[in-house]
């Protein structure tokens, strides 16, 4: 899916939320507490990418770009260039 760089600007201050706040917490956890802070920004982002952003922020234990995970399809949001 495509977004616009507000779009993707409100999703990634939803992420840091989560990642923040819920990092330690099981994966699933983390998904519906980023599903929540996604729908309360206004963007809509599909399941599996939702499940994408979830899996990096567990995998990290932390904030990722949301850009990067997007984009590229890597789960960690990291540049491996």
């Amino acid at each position: 899916m495509s977004y616009t760089a507000e779009e993707l600007e409100a999703v990634q201050r939803a992420v840091e939320r989560v990642g923040a706040n819920w990092d330690a917490a099981p994966e699933e956890t983390i998904e519906d507490h980023l599903r929540g802070a996604i729908a309360e920004v206004g963007v809509e982002v599909p399941p599996e990418e939702v499940r994408a952003l979830a899996e990096a922020i567990d995998e990290e234990r932390g904030i990722v770009d949301v850009g990067t995970v997007l984009t590229s399809g890597d789960e960690t949001g990291r540049d491996h260039g």
